[in-house]
């Protein structure tokens, strides 16, 4: 009864929102999520991913999946359009698209279509319709790299009435730590294993540092600073103090990789008094890089010494601090880490991760420069952190495996 009435009021917003949507999306973007452009499929395994973050995360089991089962056919759903790119980036074989839209008659198609023999979400990925049609039709999901953050478990918690029969549809939950797990008991999960953060499973490009540091115009004896991730506030943070830095840094450069592209002008502003130039446009040497195309994040890092993950020095729960780590980079993050905990403290146990408040960013910043092997033990230890706990994927293809007919 309250799926029937939740369709109801969803049906009416689709009407209302049509037009809306029509301008809004192109035409391909419109085709993916209206269900019109989902190929027809038999027993394919359907994988769904929030955005890049997720994407990246389940990469290396994506990977696994496809070179274990040769003849099975892999589809991968992504909310936006920048997990979009970053999806077809991984396997040839995989298949990718846009989420069709969770409105009845939408997902309806999409599994008619698509025929899935087997559903993943990545993290938390709850969608009503979805999730209905498969516990209809008996269609087995699973929960991987699952985490529930702080600000939307009280939400499930006080909507717990709604989702319970819908939840019934997820067999396992394979939770990112014991805090998430917890929290997946509490909503009323039965089947939850700890099997740990599948992004300390990373599996990204390696890049000879000289030859990337020439494409950048930057040299060999230059000091790097990537902030990573950049949110509204931090371009200004970094900006105030990146001139009593180069005082003290004397062959110092900062990459700055903000979040959202559609930034950028607003972040050139911020940068205006400065010496600086768009990654698109780089034509000699400068002081300050913009980066203002997608994909460069891993690079930037790759060529860097010290990362500083944005989204920590305000409220937006901060960024992974994995890719840096993955680099063998000295890591400074804000103290806004919730969507990235687990992440966080595994870090903070080795010894891997300088956790600075906003005051405290520049002698942070001075401390690791001026102390290279305090520098250099951050950067081991961080890439330490990620073997330890580099299981996860094994964990969790044992248990994707017992679905797979």
């Amino acid at each position: 009864m309250l799926m029937l009435f939740f369709n109801l009021i969803l049906s009416i917003l689709f009407i209302f929102l049509l037009p809306w949507m029509l301008i809004r999306f192109r035409r391909e973007e419109r085709k993916m999520r209206f269900g019109n452009s989902i190929p027809q499929l038999k027993n394919c395994i359907w994988i769904h991913a929030a955005s890049v973050g997720e994407v990246n995360a389940v990469k290396s089991l994506i990977i696994a999946l496809l070179n274990k089962h040769v003849n099975k056919t892999f589809i991968l759903s992504t909310m936006t359009n920048t997990g979009l790119e970053s999806a077809r980036q991984i396997h040839p074989k995989l298949i990718t698209t846009l989420f069709p839209l969770d409105i009845n008659f939408i997902m309806k198609k999409a599994f008619r279509m698509l025929n899935p023999e087997l559903v993943i979400l990545v993290e938390t990925e709850f969608w009503p319709n979805m999730l209905s049609i498969a516990k209809r039709k008996n269609i087995p999901v699973l929960i991987v790299n699952g985490r529930i953050s702080e600000r939307t478990y009280p939400k499930y918690k006080r909507l717990s009435f709604f989702w319970k029969p819908l939840w019934k549809a997820i067999k396992t939950v394979s939770a990112q730590s014991d805090h998430d797990a917890n929290r997946f008991k509490s909503l009323g999960f039965n089947n939850v294993i700890i099997n740990q953060n599948l992004k300390f499973c990373l599996q990204l490009s390696e890049f000879k540092r000289e030859k990337i540091r020439n494409k950048w115009n930057i040299t060999k004896n230059d000091f790097i600073i990537v902030f990573g991730s950049s949110r509204p506030g931090e371009e200004k943070l970094i900006n105030k103090i990146f001139p009593i830095l180069k005082k003290e840094i004397s062959n110092l450069k900062l990459i700055v990789v903000p979040r959202h592209l559609e930034r950028i002008l607003e972040v050139e502003g911020i940068f205006k008094e400065l010496n600086y130039q768009l990654y698109t446009e780089l034509k000699s040497q400068t002081e300050i890089i913009i980066v203002d195309k997608m994909g460069i994040l891993t690079e930037a890092y790759a060529i860097s010494d010290l990362a500083i993950v944005g989204g920590s020095f305000f409220d937006f729960g901060g960024h992974n601090p994995l890719e840096p780590a993955f680099y063998g980079l000295p890591i400074i993050m804000g103290e806004f880490y919730s969507s990235c905990i687990d992440s966080v403290n595994k870090l903070k146990q080795n010894e891997a991760i300088i956790i600075s408040s906003k005051n405290e960013l520049q002698n942070n910043i001075l401390k690791i420069t001026q102390n290279p092997d305090y520098r250099s033990n951050l950067g081991i230890n961080a890439k330490k952190t990620l073997q330890q706990n580099s299981d996860s994927l094994k964990k969790n293809l044992e248990i994707i495996e017992r679905y797979i007919k």
